[in-house]
C-alpha cells in the first residue's frame, strides 16, 4: 500500500490527475452532484497547484520572487480588467472560483502562475531557443484560453457580457503570457516539471468533454 501511494504521489502523479478529473467530470455531469462539484472547484484548483509546486525541482528566492509576482500581477491585471471592461472585455466573476477580492477570484492568479509555469515547462522540453519557447508557450495558453472561454460559463467561472468573448480578451491573454513566459526565461526558472506538463493536458480534455457535451 505505501508503495503504491508513493508511486501515485511521484511517477504516478499525472495518473492520479487523470483519475482525479474524471471523477469531476462525473460530479459535474450528476444533476444531484452538481452543486458539490462547483463548491470544490477552487480547492481542486489549489490541491493540483500544490502537487505540481511539490515536485519543482530548484525552489529558492529567485523562484518564489518570481512566480509570487506573476500571482499578484495577473490579480491586479484581472481586477482592472473586471472593473473596466477595457482589457479583456466586459466579464464578471461566478461563484464557483472560491473567495474573491474586488471581484476577482484569488485562485484565478495561482491558474495564471500554473499556466505560465507548465506551458513554459512543455516548450522547454521540446525547444531550446529563448524566443521560440516564449512564443511558443504563449501561443498554447491562448490555445488553452479558447477552449476554456467555451467551458467557463457552462462551470459558473464567469461570463463575458456577449455570448462570444471580445478579440481583445486573446490579445490580451498572448500579450500577459508573452510577458510573464518572457520573466521566466530572463531569470532561467526551471520549469522542466513532468507532472504539470501533463496536468496542463489534462485539464484540456476536461475541458473539451465538457464543451462537447454541450454542444452535440
Amino acid at each position: 500500500m505505501n508503495r503504491t501511494i508513493t508511486y501515485l504521489v511521484n511517477q504516478g502523479l499525472p495518473i492520479t490527475f487523470a483519475v482525479f478529473y474524471c471523477i469531476g467530470l462525473v460530479l459535474y455531469f450528476t444533476p444531484l452532484t452538481q452543486n458539490i462539484f462547483k463548491l470544490i472547484t477552487p480547492y481542486t484548483l489549489v490541491l493540483v497547484a500544490v502537487a505540481i509546486f511539490l515536485h519543482h525541482k530548484e525552489w529558492n528566492s529567485k523562484t518564489v520572487v518570481v512566480l509570487a509576482s506573476i500571482f499578484i500581477l495577473s490579480i491586479v491585471i484581472e481586477i482592472i480588467g473586471v472593473a473596466t471592461g477595457k482589457l479583456f472585455g466586459v466579464y464578471e466573476y461566478g461563484q464557483s472560483l472560491g473567495v474573491k477580492i474586488i471581484d476577482v477570484p484569488i485562485v484565478i492568479g495561482l491558474n495564471w502562475v500554473f499556466l505560465v509555469y507548465a506551458s513554459n515547462g512543455i516548450m522547454n522540453k521540446y525547444a531550446s531557443k529563448t524566443s521560440f519557447i516564449t512564443l511558443g508557450a504563449a501561443s498554447l495558453m491562448v490555445f488553452y484560453d479558447i477552449l476554456l472561454e467555451k467551458a467557463a460559463p457552462l462551470m459558473d467561472m464567469w461570463q463575458f457580457s456577449e455570448s462570444v468573448p471580445p478579440l481583445s480578451n486573446y490579445v490580451a491573454w498572448f500579450l500577459l503570457a508573452l510577458c510573464f513566459n518572457m520573466v521566466i526565461q530572463y531569470f532561467k526558472i526551471n520549469t522542466r516539471n513532468r507532472p504539470a506538463r501533463w496536468l496542463f493536458f489534462i485539464q484540456l480534455g476536461f475541458f473539451a468533454i465538457i464543451v462537447a457535451h454541450k454542444t452535440f
